[in-house]
């Protein structure tokens, strides 16, 4: 008597692949194998994405709040699902001195900061505001980017991730005092804010008023502040000054905030490292869009500005802004002595920087600066 076979499956129904002929079989294993996608597909789609919250302080009525909306889906895009963003504008989540916190502390994910508002933080990072350091807000995000390509900032910004530089355009002095000459600044009762303006002041002979923004205007207006620092279109489309001044001094005075868009750093590390390798080449793009945003909002504004009723722009000679760039040598000096190798060696990244970029070092240090 014969011995029965032993199945290699039970009896019944089989899988339809046990029916394939074996060409057939070895072709199907050979399609899962090296083409996952389908299988893969519908795993992932039923991950939960990762979920960042986005903190700025910037209005909606300003332009570039749609511009920081338009980066947060461009990294939504980029995640290709995975990474979903939350956008809380207008401080919703904190005041503007308060956005750097918010992002080390991971009350958000990713955060608009201004190193002015904690200068003692970062005191490299505010060179960026010393005076005549960049002539627009391009200028400034070019250097910023690189002096970041060569380490710079790295160790005061150790505890976020720094993703781009918000460099916005240098300040102008909207002032109830004509000043036509650097001698004019002498006396002048100008409100500013961190470290750098108190310096800037102190060169001049001027007297730094440091009173709370939405004051400003009421003190110009009755004439306990003879003057405001302050960038074209915060000064005019935010602030209105041009209600209560007679002429805006067209000189960077100081250069343009430094700002920043930060991420918390366990946050990056949660992004799966081949969404972080999309995301890298975005940074620098939109450091140039909101540098181009700024620098554009700058000309409509000085061009209304133009054509306000009583107003009036004053601009220095050659002469006069080589004996205003003179009087901040001691200003620049001081910094860099405060930064030790740090300050020197950024400075003479600068001057190479801007030399590359083909425009003037108006600011020469002497001992530092090639040939002087």
């Amino acid at each position: 008597m014969m011995a029965k076979k032993k199945r290699l499956f039970p009896a019944g129904p089989q899988p339809v692949f046990h029916r394939l002929p074996p060409c057939l079989f070895l072709v199907f294993l050979a399609f899962l194998v090296f083409f996952p996608g389908p299988v893969a597909a519908s795993g992932r789609a039923g991950e939960k994405p990762i979920v960042l919250r986005f903190s700025s302080f910037i209005p909606p009525s300003h332009p570039a709040d749609k511009l920081l909306k338009d980066f947060c889906h461009q990294l939504e895009k980029a995640g290709d699902g995975r990474v979903k963003l939350e956008y809380y504008g207008t401080g919703s989540l904190g005041a503007a001195r308060e956005q750097y916190e918010i992002a080390t502390e991971g009350l958000a994910d990713i955060a608009t900061t201004c190193c002015g508002y904690t200068g003692c933080r970062f005191p490299l990072a505010l060179g960026i505001q010393l005076p005549f350091f960049a002539e627009s807000a391009a200028t400034g995000s070019r250097i910023i980017l690189e002096l970041m390509k060569e380490g710079f900032f790295r160790e005061e910004f150790a505890d976020v991730v720094y993703l781009f530089p918000l460099a916005t355009t240098p300040c102008r002095i909207f002032s109830n005092r004509k000043i036509t000459r650097v001698e004019d600044f002498k006396g002048l009762r100008i409100f500013g804010g961190e470290s750098v303006f108190i310096d800037v002041c102190e060169a001049l002979g001027a007297v730094p008023i440091t009173i709370s923004t939405p004051d400003v205007y009421m003190a110009l207006q009755r004439r306990t502040v003879d003057a405001g620092l302050a960038p074209w279109t915060p000064g005019i489309a935010a602030w209105k000054w041009q209600e209560v001044t007679r002429w805006v001094i067209d000189v960077p005075l100081l250069s343009g905030w430094h700002c920043n868009v930060v991420m918390h750093r366990e946050s990056w590390n949660r992004v799966p490292a081949d969404i972080q390798r999309k995301w890298r080449p975005l940074f620098p793009i939109y450091a140039r869009k909101f540098a181009v945003l700024y620098d554009t909002l700058d000309k409509v504004m000085r061009k209304r500005y133009e054509n306000y009723r009583g107003g009036e722009i004053i601009t220095f000679s050659e002469t006069e802004l080589h004996r205003l760039a003179e009087k901040m040598i001691p200003v620049w000096g001081k910094w860099v002595r405060e930064n030790g190798d740090q300050g020197r060696r950024m400075y003479l990244a600068y001057v190479a920087i801007m030399k590359k970029l083909h425009h003037k070092v108006w600011v020469q240090l002497p001992g530092l600066y090639p040939g002087k």
